[in-house]
């Protein structure tokens, strides 16, 4: 079997033209398809979370003596106070070693729960804890729980959905009844999404933190409750973080902010940093007019952190006359809750409007404990800054509702830089490396859901980064993400600019070949015979917008086997493509080679091997020997004589298109490695089985090595090395 089908979800969207979906290669065939269909969907999207989790192993390293980590376990807090009595409720309710145990952490918002389940954390790892993974469930557990059944290299799981690797993982976790294992699952909002992927036996132990009281009434789950610092700790916490003695004043104002522990580290910065008496403090915060809306918005049991955090934002304006902080804040405020990276926030900086810089500025919040910061300063695959900056979900409320005081030119100016730092990471985001930087595309697509979950109207410019960001989740087989991205800024666009606008038209082209990567054939034909006739009234049928949503009918045709139909439309459409565009014309090339393709699909292999060579032929002239275009066809003549049984020919053409791979793009780039797969295999139909085995082993190493060891390709190419050494008697 061939690499064609695999490598189109790596390489098609590098294919497309004017946006749209252009077919290019001539493996787009029903029986291709067919033979691997929604499984390589099903791989590719597993092999996201695995390179997910590959980067989450690279970040961490090794914390604990001989512990493996798993996710961003947040930092210990500012002037961390300990919880004495909360800390030997959760031990005590996790028990001892060798039993599953299952205990939920609920409580009000800002009260401390991850902070409280993170110092647990902690603890495991300087026992020597086997595992130790924290899963963040913003997104719901099924994303995080892929990636760690990836990180674990769980067997079968390679060719798996993200939700029945979800599964396996829990199974795997309550196998083992000596192993050591802690399980995070922080900020649990949906119980019902959780409850069927708790490990219930074997070793392993499970903390939930939650805002939600349905934990409480749950069977099976032992429950402690977090709540405020008690005084003593308040009191404590406060002496320590601000150098001034807490009896009577400090005790009043902790009374006036609830002892809430998000309140008291806001109240504390402000203290320390303005060197004000807790009187004074307490005495602003009386004066502070708390809007009723935004306390029933937040749904804070203690709206005292409500007016500390207003108390903050008033006094970053006093300290910072050049707004840096204010304005770095509020576009924080927009973006995932999870956090941005700083190496990010670093990218984008010269569209943030800071005039000071990233870092000064986020040190400025970090002092008045307006943000927080995570992960690790250890360089990552690509010499990332791996730390993370958050902001709580609480201020990042209060900091949005004071933005969006009328006449609300904070948050509208807030949301035009959030897109703005949208637009130039996904500028910057190497395509080819998809694949390799999923953790990345995850954060970028956590950032995209955000922003667009705080605008009912989203700007041209955010449908642009919401259409490039569905185009790369779709470019690493994460259909599923994908195709409801795309649906709804097809809506969007509709809703914005009506049915026949251009950037409709295109949208309407990007979810049709979502819609056929997963087989949905009949709504991808829907869609696209609909493209066809509205481009053809708007823009005339001879347009080479249409002739391109033609191209792209006609191909949906073939996959669904409809191939008189699909022969029909791609005669029809060289022909207009070669009297409107010329004979020549990249466009008129991609219609030859697709016509070849359906030719060589319906047993018509003389015809494709005729259009075959002469496409190749004219891209070699018009476009050079070493244009991506003319590998493509080079490529695809190949295997057109390999099924003609044309071996000998098949092979010098692989070795050529091979040879000029490795120098134009790299003896690892994903075509390469493609090419070299499909010589390997031409030796094995020729017979010549050492030499297949010599080349399959030393492309499986490659792959292993640059796309890991449960890459589709990699899968592929390690099958064939079996059949090969199998034919040879091995």
């Amino acid at each position: 079997m061939t690499l064609a089908l695999l490598g189109l979800v790596l390489a098609l969207v590098g294919n497309l033209a004017t946006n749209l979906i252009e077919v290019e290669q001539w493996w787009w065939r029903p029986s291709v398809f067919a033979a691997l269909g929604v499984l390589a969907v099903g791989a590719l999207a597993l092999e996201a979370v695995r390179h997910r989790a590959e980067r989450v192993r690279a970040q961490l390293g090794s914390v604990g003596v001989q512990s493996q980590v798993f996710g961003a376990l947040p930092r210990q807090a500012w002037q961390w106070q300990p919880r004495l009595q909360e800390e030997k409720a959760v031990r005590e309710a996790l028990g001892r070693r060798g039993r599953a145990a299952l205990v939920a952490l609920p409580g009000a918002r800002g009260a401390g729960k991850s902070q409280l389940a993170a110092a647990y954390a902690r603890w495991c790892l300087n026992q020597g804890y086997d595992l130790v993974a924290w899963i963040n469930t913003e997104s719901g557990p099924v994303p995080e729980l892929a990636a760690l059944a990836a990180y674990l290299d769980l067997q079968g799981v390679t060719e798996t959905a993200p939700e029945q690797a979800a599964t396996a993982v829990c199974r795997w976790l309550e196998r083992d009844g000596q192993a050591r294992r802690l399980l995070v699952f922080d900020n649990v909002d949906d119980p019902d999404a959780l409850r069927k992927y708790l490990p219930t036996t074997g070793s392993t132990k499970v903390l939930i933190t939650t805002n939600r009281r349905e934990f409480t009434t749950m069977g099976g789950i032992a429950v402690v409750e977090v709540s405020m610092f008690t005084p003593t700790e308040g009191a404590a916490f406060l002496a320590r973080a601000t150098g001034l003695d807490p009896v009577g004043d400090g005790a009043r104002l902790g009374e006036q902010l609830g002892w809430l522990p998000l309140g008291l580290a806001q109240a504390a910065a402000f203290i320390a940093r303005t060197e004000m008496s807790y009187t004074e403090y307490a005495e602003l915060l009386r004066r502070q007019d708390l809007d009723e809306t935004l306390r029933q918005q937040a749904g804070a049991d203690h709206p005292g952190v409500l007016k500390a955090t207003q108390l903050s934002l008033a006094g970053l304006a006093r300290a910072d006359p050049s707004g840096d902080t204010a304005r770095l804040l509020r576009v924080l405020s927009l973006l995932s809750p999870d956090g941005v990276s700083r190496d990010q926030l670093v990218q984008a900086e010269q569209h943030l409007g800071l005039h000071g810089g990233v870092w000064p500025t986020i040190n400025a919040l970090l002092e008045a404990s307006l943000v927080t910061l995570g992960g690790d300063a250890q360089a990552g695959s690509y010499g990332e800054d791996r730390r993370v900056v958050a902001v709580h979900r609480l201020t990042a409320l209060v900091v949005r509702y004071e933005a969006s005081r009328a006449p609300g030119d904070d948050q509208a100016a807030a949301l035009e830089t959030a897109t703005q730092l949208l637009d130039a990471l996904t500028s910057r985001f190497p395509r080819h490396q998809v694949a390799l930087r999923r953790g990345e595309l995850d954060e970028l697509t956590a950032h995209l859901d955000a922003v667009r979950g705080h605008t009912d109207d989203p700007s041209p410019l955010l449908l642009t980064q919401a259409k490039w960001i569905a185009g790369l989740l779709e470019h690493a087989g994460d259909l599923t993400r994908a195709i409801p991205l795309f649906e709804q800024t097809l809506a969007d666009w509709e809703r914005m600019l009506g049915a026949e606008h251009p950037h409709t038209l295109t949208s309407q082209s990007d979810l049709a070949y979502a819609y056929r990567s997963v087989r949905r054939l009949e709504e991808a034909i829907t869609l696209l015979e609909q493209n066809v006739a509205v481009s053809e009234r708007v823009r005339g049928a001879e347009h080479p917008h249409t002739l391109i949503s033609r191209n792209n009918l006609a191909s949906t045709y073939e996959t669904a086997g409809r191939l008189d139909e699909a022969i029909t439309l791609h005669e029809q459409n060289l022909a207009d493509r070669e009297r409107v565009l010329g004979a020549e014309h990249p466009d008129t090339l991609i219609s030859r080679n697709n016509l070849a393709g359906v030719y060589d699909t319906a047993g018509r292999l003389d015809e494709a091997i005729t259009l075959h060579e002469q496409n190749l032929a004219d891209r070699e002239r018009v476009l050079g020997a070493e244009h991506p275009d003319t590998l493509i066809s080079r490529n695809n003549l190949a295997s057109a004589y390999d099924s003609a049984g044309r071996l000998d020919e098949a092979i010098t053409l692989n070795k050529q298109n091979l040879a000029d791979r490795e120098r134009v793009l790299g003896a690892e780039h994903p075509d390469t490695l493609t090419s070299r797969n499909n010589l390997a295999s031409a030796y094995r139909s020729a017979g010549r089985l050492d030499e297949a085995i010599t080349l399959h082993e030393q492309n499986l190493a490659a792959c292993e090595r640059v796309l890991g060891p449960a890459h589709p390709i990699t899968d592929t190419v390690r099958g064939n090395l079996t059949e090969a050494r199998r034919g040879n008697g091995v």
